[in-house]
């Protein structure tokens, strides 16, 4: 199980932090406070000597997101999950969005497409990015009750749909391939 360092944070820094305070508020003793100061010393060299910089991630979220970048076909993307359930959704869900700005949202099994959502999109700006927004039917599928959010990661392109089957459903750009 990975720490966070902002678990360690508020779990042991700062509490180790109110105990010498406090130490030094009753005893007036010049030691609580060396620890103190000593203590916040490590915390922030460590803090300078771990922080790598611009991370590649970060980098991508300088990079304006247009309209024109969502136009194409989606996939479920299997890297965040693993196992029957995100293989299942990567069989049974995938979606185009066309220049025109329409959307179709397929159910699949397989590559045998059995049912077709269709809807327009359009897109707001916010901030440096222009966000998707889904104009479908009202008796539309469960995945599209909601607009997608926007991620960027590894320079790909991922939107995350709120689902009340499936929590999180993530889409990335691609072609369907069968699973080997």
């Amino acid at each position: 199980m990975e720490v966070s360092a902002n678990w360690v944070f508020i779990l042991i820094i700062i509490p180790i932090s109110g105990i010498l305070v406090g130490a030094w508020d009753l005893t007036k003793k010049k030691v609580y406070l060396w620890l103190l100061v000593t203590l916040w010393g490590v915390v922030g060299i460590i803090f300078l000597f771990t922080r790598r910089g611009v991370t590649q991630e970060e980098k991508l979220v300088n990079i304006p997101i247009e309209k024109k970048h969502y136009y194409g076909s989606y996939v479920i993307a299997r890297e965040f999950f693993s196992g029957e359930q995100v293989d299942w959704q990567y069989d049974h869900f995938r979606f185009e969005i066309k220049d025109n700005d329409s959307i179709y949202f397929h159910l699949t099994n397989g590559t045998k497409i059995n049912k077709t959502y269709r809807g327009g999109i359009s897109t707001v700006k916010l901030d440096t990015n222009e966000n998707l927004v889904l104009h479908m039917e009202p008796q539309t599928h469960h995945i599209l009750k909601t607009n997608p959010r926007l991620y960027l990661k590894d320079n790909e392109l991922f939107l995350v749909f709120k689902s009340k089957k499936y929590h999180h459903v993530y889409f990335k750009k691609g072609e369907w391939k069968e699973i080997e």
